[in-house]
């Protein structure tokens, strides 16, 4: 652990370790926010003391524009000043739009769209009868020359229509589609390696994604992220649908997550139809392919973590960080966070310089962007590095780092720990207020908003019972909203 020690306002944050290591990237905020970072000359080890300036916005600024054929971006970093002689923990927001589509020349992709239904037992009545209506509106919705595969699983797999042109399908494949029916048990890896496989007759020019859909839940999450996991590496997006009660939020939400998809939970069947209306716009509206934004760092400079993006430290010394944001339909806002880290031995200017590329879909060629440098000034003087941070990149970072803790907390609370979930939901409230009292005022509503949405959360937190019905919505609500503000702003 970066943060060894930390003293903070809450003394209840020491009684678990578990709960140290899920609160101490909060601590880096905090430190970030009017807390500096001292090193240990006699041990080796790093604490945090507060410095004599007491908090104040954060009115520094240190960032730069790219922008080329359908995107653009910032990189900003939380910090232009960084403290020689001891470690310094800031943040990099990185953030990369697709351009909105303009009026009638509205781009649109050529799709491969695979939903991979869950026909389980537990799906019997209304859900089931539910699914079948709105894919049979997906189907409706689908242009003649999308291409469309379907696999339904319980304990088993049926690949019930191979990927094939819409318009030479639609009317049998409805007629496949209504003669489903519910039964067995819940197998979702056999059913998600289904749909995979049949993406794979897909030509390159195609946007493809696959929705999976479940209501119940089994023991293989790590075997469905691996799968989700690969598909992304391959250029297939996975989106998740939880219905009803009884699924696993944290696995529907992890594969969702490993496939660069979006997750969402429906208390009912009946709401199923608009998540597969969105899916579909998404992915016939995608623009970029391929996202990266790189940063390569300087000496003293290192890499800490990454939130939003998929990152990978490469070349000499692990120095070049590779932000592979993936897929972006017209419009779509994307941002990562990035925690680096400066030793005690940097002075003068430090230089971190980014690269962005991407794909348009349907086009050849990679679109390269060299961005401008940013740098880092060492200095001896605290105030001079309170001075020079940005609060809007903290409150972002808070924000990203809240959502993470709140995941945490929606588990705890599912899993019938209602006390470490309060004490994890007070940390983000301490978290997000430090960042408030530093951010400017445009940052301000959305922290406030979203320091009211848990302090709302503690309240449910306490007064229902995790295993009643009104707990079991509460948690999964929360996991789906958390996960989306983790890469778009939800707040």
């Amino acid at each position: 652990m970066l943060v060894r020690t930390a003293r903070m306002a809450f003394s209840f944050w020491f009684r678990s370790p578990a709960l140290r290591r899920g609160v101490a990237i909060a601590a880096v905020v905090l430190a970030a926010g009017g807390l500096i970072l001292h090193k240990s000359s006699a041990a080796g080890s790093s604490w945090i003391t507060r410095t004599t300036t007491s908090p104040s916005i954060a009115s520094g600024t240190n960032a730069v524009s790219f922008s080329g054929s359908g995107a653009r971006g910032t990189v900003s970093l939380s910090h232009s000043h960084v403290l020689r002689g001891s470690q310094t923990h800031l943040f990099a927001e990185v953030r990369i739009v697709a351009d909105p589509a303009e009026g009638n020349a509205k781009e649109r992709a050529p799709i491969s769209l695979a939903v991979v239904l869950d026909t389980s037992g537990s799906m019997e009545g209304e859900k089931i009868n539910e699914a079948k209506r709105s894919v049979l509106e997906l189907l409706a919705q689908m242009r003649d020359d999308d291409e469309i595969a379907l696999v339904r699983y319980s304990d088993s797999s049926e690949l019930l229509q191979p990927l094939a042109r819409v318009g030479s399908v639609r009317s049998p494949l409805a007629s496949r589609i209504r003669e489903l029916f519910a039964g067995g048990g819940t197998n979702i890896p056999r059913g998600l390696s289904e749909g995979l496989t049949a993406l794979r007759a897909s030509n390159g020019d195609r946007v493809r994604r696959v929705v999976l859909v479940s209501d119940g839940l089994d023991s293989t999450r790590a075997q469905a992220e691996q799968l989700a996991e690969g598909a992304y590496r391959s250029g297939v997006v996975v989106s998740s649908l939880g219905i009803g009660l009884d699924f696993d939020e944290a696995y529907m939400g992890s594969v969702a997550q490993s496939g660069h998809g979006n997750f969402a939970f429906v208390k009912d069947g009946a709401s199923l139809a608009s998540f597969l209306s969105r899916e579909l716009v998404e992915t016939a509206s995608t623009t970029i392919e391929n996202a990266v934004v790189t940063l390569t760092l300087p000496e003293g400079v290192t890499f800490v973590s990454a939130t939003g993006a998929d990152a990978s430290p490469q070349g000499r010394g692990k120095r070049t960080v590779e932000l592979s944001f993936g897929s972006l339909f017209a419009g779509d806002d994307r941002r990562g966070i990035v925690e680096l880290a400066t030793d005690g031995d940097v002075d003068g200017h430090l230089d971190i310089i980014p690269h962005a590329r991407w794909n348009r879909v349907s086009r050849k060629g990679a679109i390269d962007v060299d961005v401008p440098r940013l740098t880092l000034v060492a200095s001896r003087d605290p105030n001079e590095v309170m001075r020079g941070r940005d609060g809007a990149v903290l409150a972002s970072a808070a924000s990203v780092m809240a959502s993470k803790r709140q995941i945490e907390a929606a588990s705890a609370y599912a899993q019938g720990d209602v006390t470490r979930a309060t004490e994890l939901v007070e940390a983000n409230e301490a978290a997000l207020s430090e960042a408030r009292a530093a951010a400017p005022a445009q940052a301000v509503p959305a922290l406030e908003s979203q320091i009211d949405s848990y302090r709302k959360a503690k309240e449910t937190f306490r007064a229902v019972a995790p295993s009643a019905a009104a707990g079991r919505a509460a948690a999964k609500a929360s996991t789906a909203r958390e996960m989306g503000n983790v890469k778009r702003k939800a707040y």
